[in-house]
């Protein structure tokens, strides 16, 4: 998945850059510490932030795109798939209720609609289900079955007069609309399931297991592009709490209170729990992360090519954020990673409620998906507040426990759990086939490794069986200065560690 969903992830980390960067400018947040007056570099700071946003909030359809492309077939699969994404927008609208609530609907493409002739649609504007990556995904494999059954298609048949190509559309349109609609009317449930949860939550958010409950949502949902659904009704709706200013004006939502209070200089009371852990994750368990990932590298070589890199998301994130692209990368290829990443998210949002640390975020406007919240930046806004001395440091003091724990969390992992957690023999049994393939342990002469890839120098490169290789689960196998790189995602580490085991008994035997 991670080979075929490469391109979408890199355009996210692209756009979180964009809106990082744009941000930076723009925010009024940040004129306590620089003002920019400058029109033209506003503007483009404005234009980079929007097509940031523009990308994220259209990551499905980027998804969608990854997930069809093949290599041969000239483009008929992305255009039939978005074709079919249209189709099926367009049906979740259509035979979707109109009463869910309104974080379930969003206006995807800028698709909406307004009825003369349907009744429940006569009185305002309505826009399609928001199902996020779901949707794409489902359209994703209706397009690729679509095509392949045209690829086989009889010529002589009642419609062979129609081209294999806009069969594959027509196909692909007709099943996509089937689903959006059938869809349309399972979606209710799981809407109501979150309508369910947000309920649970508001009814008393100062209890951290109700804030872990928030924490473990927020961050599972935004990955699959349906943040909105969690964070609409804390951060800007009531369920976040309500505050009154002096002037008797009724404030709703947590983003929202804390941009009146920091306005008005009287910051207090708990506002901001549902946004302080993002601080955390963006500056330290996300650099922890990469740090232990840039560890785990064992080729010197490979060390000295990639530091840059991982020096720069490591900034990027502290100063931008690169929470989701990352979190992406992880569901990919290390589910189990991710779900830890989970669980640890959600102890962070019901530990710093117990310890009744929070730091809110400055935000003007009412974004919840294209928003990086918890930046260094944002922080060094609010050292000028006494008040917020003590949560500053206790944030701190929890952040470098955080740092330490991803980067124990991450290397423990890919050593020890990214294959075979339950001792079922499948990494012995990759192990020796990896072996089997390349002419025996006395063939190998040299191995490295990656969080993604493993590196094998043989002493007679002849004796390489590709063909094995591929039947283990590799996705690709391909010839470097170094060796055979081959691709076993997550469990690449543990694979060399197997084989360096393997060598070392043979060099005692010998």
């Amino acid at each position: 998945m991670y080979e075929i969903l490469r391109f979408p992830i890199g355009v996210m980390v692209f756009a979180a850059f964009l809106v990082g960067t744009g941000n930076l400018f723009i925010n009024p947040a940040f004129d306590s510490l620089y003002s920019i007056d400058n029109t033209y570099v506003l503007r483009t700071a404005e234009a980079m932030y929007r097509t940031g946003s523009f990308l994220i909030v259209n990551f499905p359809v980027l998804f969608l795109f990854g997930m069809v492309s093949r290599k041969g077939t000239g483009g008929i699969t992305s255009l039939s798939a978005f074709a079919g994404y249209a189709a099926f927008i367009l049906f979740t609208m259509y035979f979707s209720r109109n009463d869910l609530p309104g974080w379930a609907y969003s206006s995807m493409l800028g698709i909406s609609s307004t009825s003369l002739k349907i009744r429940e649609m006569m009185n305002g504007v309505y826009y399609p289900l928001q199902t996020g990556l779901i949707g794409a995904v489902g359209v994703a494999f209706i397009t690729l079955r679509s095509f392949n059954t045209t690829r086989v298609r009889n010529d002589y048949g009642l419609f062979s007069y129609i081209s294999r190509e806009v069969s594959a559309v027509i196909g692909t349109v007709i099943r996509a609309a089937l689903f959006g609609a059938v869809l349309a009317a399972v979606w209710t449930f799981l809407v109501s399931g979150v309508q369910y949860m947000i309920n649970y939550i508001a009814a008393d958010t100062t209890n951290p297991v109700k804030l872990a409950a928030y924490g473990i949502l927020d961050r599972g949902l935004s990955v699959l592009n349906l943040g909105t659904y969690i964070r609409s009704p804390f951060w800007y709706g009531a369920s976040g709490g309500t505050w009154v200013t002096m002037a008797g004006v009724s404030v709703a939502g947590d983003v929202n209170i804390w941009r009146a209070q920091t306005a008005a200089s009287s910051i207090g009371g708990s506002t901001g729990r549902f946004i302080t852990p993002y601080y955390i994750l963006n500056m330290f368990a996300v650099p922890g992360l990469l740090l232990a990932h840039y560890t785990l590298l064992t080729d010197r070589i490979e060390k000295r090519r990639l530091r840059l890199y991982y020096i720069l998301m490591g900034l990027m994130s502290i100063v931008m954020g690169t929470l989701l692209p990352i979190e992406l990368t992880l569901l990919f290829t290390a589910p189990l990673l991710f779900g830890m990443h989970l669980a640890y998210t959600g102890l962070l949002f019901g530990a710093l409620q117990a310890m009744h640390v929070y730091l809110g975020f400055n935000y003007a406007a009412s974004g919840t998906m294209a928003v990086n919240p918890g930046t260094l930046v944002e922080l060094l806004t609010y050292l000028h507040y006494p008040s917020l001395t003590v949560m500053v440091l206790k944030l701190l003091a929890a952040g470098v426990v955080s740092f330490a724990a991803y980067f124990f969390m991450t290397r423990y992992y890919y050593r020890y759990l990214a294959v075979d957690i339950f001792r079922t023999d499948a990494l012995k049994r990759l192990v020796d086939g990896v072996i089997e393939a390349v002419g025996g342990i006395d063939n190998v002469k040299l191995t490295n490794s990656s969080p993604g890839r493993l590196v094998l120098t043989l002493f007679d490169p002849a004796k390489m069986d590709a063909a094995k290789i591929r039947k283990l689960a590799s996705v690709r196998i391909y010839e470097t200065k170094a060796g055979y790189a081959i691709t076993f995602g997550a469990a690449s580490t543990m694979i060399r560690q197997g084989i360096d085991a393997k060598m070392r008994s043979y060099v005692r035997q010998v």
